[in-house]
């Protein structure tokens, strides 16, 4: 009795934390890709902030084309993370906003447990248009609409052991300057992002 009564309180719980769940709103991506496509800025230095797995990290380049054509500082070794070209930003960005909302864990043919997004959000460049700031947070959860989750409480007669391990990804523009603008009149020798 005792076991259904915890069940009841932790499913309750579970099922008010679905409310939370990030879902993608809609992507301002298209006019942002516009806008920056407009610029026809091929050539920037460019510095990003990056947040992932609980590392900091830095980057400084000069990006001609899609090309980085010189790493002036990378702190990012340690990280997955190549250096981020503002096409690399927008793909990014993409990739971001289309990862469903929940995903099955620990894989997606056992799925008692789900990494549920409680965040996902870009922001976007006024003037220019790139990904100025890219948010993804995360965490795991019970999973109770799954079959997995009953499946593995009836047989451990135990609820599983979801890690409540929590993601935080951010990439962060600290500053674009333009190398070769359109027109010089209209652009400051460096865009800081705030």
């Amino acid at each position: 009795m005792a076991l259904c009564v915890v069940l009841a309180c932790v499913l309750s719980l579970q099922l008010m934390g679905l409310a939370s769940v990030d879902r993608p709103r809609g992507s301002q991506w298209v006019e942002a890709r516009a806008r920056w496509n407009a610029q026809a800025l091929d050539s920037y230095y460019l510095v990003v902030r990056i947040e992932a797995l609980g590392n900091v990290c830095v980057q400084r380049l000069e990006v001609r084309g899609v090309w980085v054509r010189r790493v002036i500082e990378n702190t990012c070794d340690t990280l997955w993370v190549e250096p981020m070209t503002v096409d690399e930003l927008f793909a990014l960005a993409r990739d971001i906003e289309n990862i469903p909302a929940s995903r099955c864990t620990p894989s997606p043919h056992d799925c008692p447990c789900h990494r549920v997004f409680t965040l996902r959000r870009i922001e976007y460049d006024a003037e220019y248009g790139f990904p100025a700031t890219i948010l993804a947070r995360s965490e795991v959860r019970f999973h109770p609409t799954a079959r997995d989750f009953w499946e593995y409480l009836w047989e451990e007669r135990n609820l599983p052991v979801c890690q409540p391990a929590r993601r935080r990804f951010t990439v962060q523009v600290l500053s674009l300057t333009p190398l070769t603008p359109v027109d010089p009149t209209q652009i400051s020798s460096a865009r800081r992002v705030k």
